[in-house]
């Protein structure tokens, strides 16, 4: 998972010399999340298992709720540090309501999505 740099835990506004750098870490940081939310699709649902080699059935073995979950964690922590960051605002502006920008919303107190 990214660590974020202390200079860019905080909003960093235009006249500040790091903004371009703390606009690239948000946007960068917002693709962690979908990449993040993307693994846990993947896992969503899925079970594991194997075929019987004898009666060619499928014997389900378990179920991926770890992975899912540990994708879904890393995808909540990631939003934590956008929530703190110029990442906020770049979903902000983007007007985003998407699974990746509810949680950043979520992450940073805000009860409804921007309209």
């Amino acid at each position: 998972m990214p660590t974020i740099e202390p200079d860019y835990d905080r909003l960093v506004e235009t006249h500040e010399p790091h903004y371009f750098h703390a606009q690239a870490r948000g946007f960068a940081l917002i693709r962690d999340i979908e990449r993040y939310l993307d693994e846990a699709d993947s896992y969503a649902g899925r079970y594991t298992g194997y075929i019987d080699p004898m009666t060619e059935d499928l014997v389900i073995t378990g179920e991926c709720e770890e992975e899912y979950e540990a994708a879904m964690n890393n995808a909540r922590e990631v939003a934590c540090m956008v929530a703190r960051s110029n990442g906020y605002r770049i979903l902000l502006a983007q007007r985003r309501s998407d699974d990746a920008a509810m949680l950043v919303y979520q992450a940073h107190g805000d009860l409804d999505p921007p309209a």
